[in-house]
């Protein structure tokens, strides 16, 4: 079933502009800078999520931004997680603690997510984050392995219209699983053609992912949770989607 010129054409009304992005960037920055008079210059700030995995769709965005303090830094990682919390505060904004993420919303919907973590050695790929749950407990991962797994295997594009199913098929499931997902079917499928990329990524959600162990590519003790009813719910969507006779009514 050939899809490839409707899914690109899709995608392509789903991009940000210039002047939609530059907001994210102005956000970012003013985050940055306000954060830098108190952490000062050592600690490194990126973009993480969509923004930096190229992911990102104008039905529905966020902004993940991360802050890593060098492995010399001698504060226990609630210490510097606390740290950020309290800066923000300072700021007069709103902060919502999120498991290893401080989340500020914002009107519409919105939200940047920001997630402080301490770099493992001197290169920053790694990281270990602080887990804000009870009792406390700890995360090891990677943003960077994270983005290398999406834009390095060139599946930006597919990832974007699992996204865009998920959102318009009113699914929950997480962004990270359903890149998990993806990346998984898509072992040995060609990328320039993006319906039978997608067609193959909808026949795993149908079959595959009802019981499949979905593991972080940047740290294999860490298995991404996603509850049997969730599975059950994106398998029906899915093969649903599968019974359409045309992309329209598969990805509306």
């Amino acid at each position: 079933m050939s899809g490839h010129n409707y899914l690109a054409s899709l995608l392509a009304a789903q991009n940000l502009d210039d002047r939609e992005l530059q907001p994210l960037r102005n956000a970012r920055d003013a985050i940055e800078q306000w954060l830098r008079g108190e952490i000062g210059s050592a600690p490194r700030i990126y973009y993480g999520g969509s923004f930096a995995k190229g992911t990102m769709l104008r039905a529905s965005y966020d902004l993940d931004i991360v802050v890593y303090f060098p492995s010399t830094d001698a504060r226990t990682l609630q210490q510097l997680f606390t740290g950020v919390h309290q800066r923000l505060l300072a700021g007069n904004l709103i902060v919502h603690p999120r498991t290893v993420a401080l989340r500020l919303p914002y009107e519409g919907g919105f939200h940047i997510d920001i997630v402080p973590g301490r770099a493992q050695d001197s290169s920053f790929r790694y990281a270990t984050l602080y887990k804000n749950t009870t009792p406390p407990s700890t995360l090891q991962t990677s943003l960077k392995v994270h983005i290398d797994a999406v834009k390095d295997a060139e599946l930006s594009e597919v990832v974007r219209i699992a996204k865009l199913w998920r959102l318009r098929h009113g699914l929950d499931v997480s962004t990270f699983a359903l890149e998990l997902a993806v990346d998984r079917a898509m072992q040995g499928v060609r990328r320039d053609d993006l319906g039978t990329a997608f067609w193959t990524v909808l026949g795993y959600l149908a079959g595959e992912f009802t019981t499949a162990r979905l593991v972080d590519p940047a740290n294999t003790n860490n298995v991404i949770e996603v509850s049997q009813s969730t599975r059950n719910v994106v398998a029906a969507g899915a093969q649903h989607s599968r019974e359409q006779k045309n992309w329209s009514t598969i990805v509306w």
